[in-house]
């Protein structure tokens, strides 16, 4: 008998004598329920395909289950260490089973969840010291929504230039005056020692003519002039450096026995100012500074007296009425203490005050009213014969203690632009002795940068 013949043929007769189930006859529906047979419910579904009849056991046939959704998986374990290999799925797949690491779903836990865990890997003191300073990308995100959007803070200890700019105050352009204050004019009276509070950066050329009463006894009237510039430079928008007096002195006295009429190189007087009160919307301004009167003019009009004088000085400025719509009203008043560091030259005290009105607040044309008061507290050595000082004029250290002169002015600035105005005002005495002041006519021009 061939080979295939003993494989075929019992093949063949197991087919003949086991029938399908799917063949087999559905049983009657009026079977008695005693005699079915059913399966518990909770009885798994056979993975083996359909059920095979077996005798004395009728096969019923169920409707199809209806489909749940599956359960969520169990969370995946974690490991204490990250161990190579393609990622598995825990409790879902036979154990051995490679999972293709498309096919594995991360599951996220909560804080919560991994608290109340009891198979945690044993704790790490540095780990869980970094994760607690860093916090969650959740806990990042709830804080960036909570907290409001701030600007990184300026460091607080900064450079040492940093530090000098905050007290001496902020620079803008290279030696620019502060345009804050526009709506101010500088006095025109008293130039020498009047001095505006502003940090300014300026020329100003000056020209004075002052009448000598004919009644004064060392000249018997005549007249003395000064021509000359003022600069000023404007560091920051509090501090700057001002030249007050640099220009040229002319005598012309009636008897030129005691003062012969000459011409000379006038005394140099400069020195810092700082702006101490600087407020924009109140329209406030106070200054202070230290001016030093260099006696290296000419000996022929009196401008080499002495060594030294040093004047220390406050300035404030105050505008009012701003918005009004006839304009605006700006107050200045100055005060100054001249002393020598000799006994040759003479000391003395100066007071000055200024009112002028903005015409409808437009900045162009600014009437005046300016006062001056000369206080002389010492008598100088230099001259002891004379009985009369020269004030801002002239030092002449001469025997004039006590006497005090109060004048008054009345004029006007015309602005044709913020950088170029004109000044004049003309002064007569109002009290006091008058010395070498009959009358005095000013007149400047400002270039200002």
């Amino acid at each position: 008998m061939p080979r295939w013949a003993w494989v075929v043929g019992p093949v063949l007769a197991a087919a003949g004598v086991a029938t399908p189930a799917g063949a087999q006859p559905l049983p009657p529906a009026d079977l008695p329920a005693a005699t079915r047979r059913e399966a518990p419910a909770d009885h798994p579904p056979a993975v083996l395909g359909a059920p095979v009849a077996v005798p004395g056991y009728p096969v019923r046939l169920s409707p199809e289950p209806t489909p749940t959704e599956p359960a969520p998986p169990p969370p995946a374990e974690r490991s204490g260490r990250a161990s190579l290999g393609m990622p598995s799925v825990s409790g879902q797949e036979p154990a051995g089973v490679v999972v293709p690491a498309g096919a594995a779903e991360t599951v996220r836990t909560s804080r919560t969840d991994r608290a109340d865990r009891t198979d945690r890997p044993a704790a790490d003191s540095v780990n869980d010291f970094l994760a607690y300073r860093a916090g969650s990308p959740a806990e990042k995100r709830e804080k960036a929504d909570r907290d409001p959007v701030r600007e990184p803070e300026r460091r607080t200890s900064g450079s040492f230039g940093d530090r000098i700019t905050s007290v001496l105050g902020e620079r803008g352009e290279w030696f620019k005056s502060d345009h804050a204050f526009d709506g101010f004019i500088s006095p025109v009276t008293n130039p020498f020692l009047f001095e505006d509070p502003r940090s300014l950066t300026e020329v100003r050329p000056i020209y004075l003519f002052q009448r000598i009463p004919g009644k004064q006894p060392d000249t018997l009237g005549g007249n003395t002039q000064f021509f000359g510039v003022q600069g000023r430079v404007a560091l920051t928008n509090r501090l700057s450096f001002t030249i007050n007096k640099l220009g040229g002195t002319w005598f012309n006295p009636v008897n030129d026995n005691v003062i012969p009429s000459s011409s000379g190189f006038s005394e140099l007087w400069l020195g810092p100012k700082f702006t101490f009160i600087r407020n924009e919307e109140c329209g406030t301004l106070l200054a202070g500074g230290l001016q030093f009167q260099i006696p290296v003019g000419s000996a022929s009009v009196a401008q080499n007296t002495g060594t030294l004088s040093l004047v220390p000085y406050v300035s404030y400025a105050q505008s009012f009425l701003k918005d009004a719509s006839w304009g605006g009203l700006n107050l200045m008043a100055n005060a100054s203490y001249a002393f020598s560091t000799d006994s040759v030259r003479s000391d003395y005290l100066s007071l000055s005050g200024h009112l002028d009105w903005d015409v409808l607040n437009k900045h162009r044309f600014y009437p005046l009213f300016e006062m001056n008061y000369y206080l002389m507290t010492t008598n100088g050595t230099s001259r002891p014969y004379m009985g009369a000082e020269g004030r801002d004029l002239v030092n002449f250290g001469s025997s004039a203690k006590g006497n005090g002169l109060l004048t008054g002015a009345f004029g006007a600035r015309f602005k044709f632009t913020e950088c170029a105005q004109v000044g004049t005002a003309f002064e007569i005495p109002f009290a006091g002795p008058k010395d070498f002041f009959q009358y005095r006519w000013t007149l400047d021009f400002i270039y200002r940068y």
